[in-house]
């Protein structure tokens, strides 16, 4: 792995040193990092849960927030020095100040782009995987504003976004290319390294999946593998009722609505995201055949950064905008 040296890595391992002073035992000392790596986690999480309650109110992001809290797959994954859950959201963290200031501001202040650019930047130099799920993640919000605001103006919002994006995960691809000429001694021996680690990750030149279609992906996370995304002593959710009751609350929402002939709109931007978010964790699956396939005791934890909480929270608010168009 010697193309997946992390900043994680750097980061921890002057943590550690720090923690030498006051921790002599190596063990209390993996202790405290697992406990660093979760607090940053739950921070992140704590961080998207305030724009969800600035949106759609405390009770929405009450359960988009409990959503993890009770996911199996997260609670066990969180801990990993190495996959560093937090540096997940930082792009999502991104451009949801970057929609909050737009909001307030009537403007998009100019630092907000650099922010982007560095939030996908830092995220790709912990681990380039799962990267076509966060740059998704990443519009998500710019998305919505785009379905309820001035379209033409977030609109270019958008597309600069994705720009800045791109432009992180480029400058991260810059730093490895660095880092691989002080490593091998050359800018080829870094470049082949660099474009194999990458060619493979999206399965243009993996001899593992070469007989794998990306229907026999999909149908294992979405048919096979049948698991848990969230728990509550006995009671358990699986994907397939979760996405079929979110599908079943807009439904159900919009007749509501219509029935009793308030604007359809509404739900423009909501049902975008939901959308979005069913799209970014598949697009993964789709991209990297190789990696999905195989690492399956991992790649079903990218529904938590997306399906799972968005539905949580958006079934709690459609349910409260039926019972508020009832009332009315």
């Amino acid at each position: 792995y010697t193309h997946q040296s992390g900043l994680q890595g750097w980061l921890f391992g002057r943590v550690n040193r720090l923690l030498r002073h006051r921790l002599p035992d190596g063990l209390a000392r993996e202790t405290a990092l697992y406990w660093l790596n979760s607090t940053l986690f739950y921070a992140a999480e704590l961080l998207v849960a305030l724009a969800v309650w600035e949106e759609f109110g405390p009770l929405a992001a009450a359960f988009g927030f409990a959503s993890v809290l009770l996911a199996p797959w997260l609670q066990r994954g969180m801990k990993d020095l190495y996959w560093c859950l937090w540096t997940w959201l930082l792009p999502l963290l991104a451009a949801l100040w970057l929609c909050h200031c737009t909001r307030v501001r009537g403007k998009t202040p100019r630092g907000c782009w650099p922010l982007v650019a560095a939030a996908c930047m830092v995220r790709c130099m912990c681990g380039f995987e799962f990267i076509s799920t966060f740059l998704i993640l990443c519009e998500a919000p710019l998305v919505y504003c785009w379905a309820g605001g001035d379209r033409r103006a977030w609109l270019r919002r958008i597309i600069c976004t994705g720009f800045a994006a791109v432009g992180g995960v480029a400058a991260a691809l810059g730093a490895w290319f660095i880092q691989g000429v002080i490593y091998f001694g050359s800018a080829a021996g870094s470049w082949q390294n660099l474009t194999g680690a990458v060619t493979s990750r999206v399965s243009l030149t993996d001899d593992m999946v070469s007989d794998v279609s990306v229907a026999q992906v999909l149908t294992r996370y979405f048919v096979e593998v049948d698991e848990p995304l969230l728990q509550f002593g006995p009671l358990t959710i699986t994907l397939k009722p979760l996405i079929a009751v979110t599908l079943l609350g807009f439904a159900l929402c919009l007749a509501v609505l219509a029935l009793r002939k308030k604007p359809l709109a509404v739900l423009a931007g909501p049902a975008l995201v939901w959308v979005l978010s069913l799209a970014a964790p598949v697009s993964w699956m789709v991209l990297s055949k190789a990696h999905a396939y195989v690492h399956v005791h991992l790649v079903p934890m990218l529904w938590h950064f997306a399906l799972v909480p968005v539905s949580c929270a958006l079934l709690v608010w459609l349910v409260k905008t039926a019972i508020t168009a009832v009332k009315e």
